[in-house]
């Protein structure tokens, strides 16, 4: 099958929708940046680009969000007239690489004092508990926001939520995101003083499991260095698109 970026599940409520773009509008979490956005499906221009955060600032001052988000369309690159207005307007650049791999293809690791399993809600507060690690760095109210919206959305159909514990501690966190052919991995994290013992991949083993015959898929930002972990385990690159954000606004 053929995978681009239009098989990555996209969180938040669609406001618009057009054959140039797709804009985001989630009042209840407007701190969330990915659910607050506009994604280009055409390279728009310099002038009209403009002419969008100006309109998209409006939107979000309305609702409480204090960041600006654009999405630019899949294998688009920036030139450099590009890249400098960008950076003339303060807006942080990233890269988002999409990568696949066949679940038969993931070499299977097994560690006895590693456990992986499916949360449930007897365990979704140790869960919630390796979240917030990841989330604080964003800010507490942007941290307890989304913690919320687990809490109130938990279980949801279309996801499921792993956590891994060594020895009995929970350690790390997982979620999938459960399509039609595809498995999308999301939200993968091993706490920093655990990182580099083989629980990433005993967690990548569990995902091939319950794959079964569905294409495992996952967007690495492209100066994550977990990137090299997903090519060393045979994920093979996709494709790309650009993405800039401007925090408080």
């Amino acid at each position: 099958m053929v995978i681009s970026m239009n098989d990555i599940f996209q969180q938040g409520t669609v406001y618009q929708d057009d054959k140039s773009k797709t804009i985001y509008l989630t009042p209840e979490e407007p701190l969330v940046y990915d659910t607050n956005k506009w994604n280009y499906k055409r390279m728009p221009t310099i002038d009209s680009w403009k002419l969008d955060m100006a309109y998209q600032q409006v939107m979000h001052k309305q609702q409480g969000s204090s960041h600006l988000a654009f999405t630019f369309p899949e294998n688009e690159s920036l030139n450099q007239q590009w890249l400098d207005e960008i950076k003339a307007l303060e807006f942080d650049l990233g890269i988002m690489e999409l990568y696949a791999i066949e679940p038969q293809h993931i070499k299977l690791s097994i560690k006895n004092e590693i456990d992986v399993t499916i949360v449930n809600d007897d365990t979704l507060e140790d869960y919630i508990a390796i979240y917030r690690k990841f989330a604080e760095p964003y800010g507490i109210a942007y941290a307890n926001e989304s913690i919320e919206m687990i809490r109130s959305q938990f279980p949801q159909e279309n996801k499921m939520r792993i956590l891994a514990y060594q020895a009995g501690v929970p350690v790390g966190i997982l979620d999938l995101i459960i399509g039609i052919s595809t498995i999308e991995i999301d939200g993968f994290g091993v706490l920093d003083e655990y990182q580099r013992q083989g629980i990433g991949s005993v967690m990548q083993s569990f995902v091939a499991q319950i794959a079964k015959d569905k294409t495992i898929i996952l967007i690495a930002d492209g100066e994550d260095s977990a990137k090299d972990m997903y090519i060393k385990q045979g994920y093979i690159f996709i494709s790309y698109c650009y993405q800039i954000l401007k925090e408080d606004i």
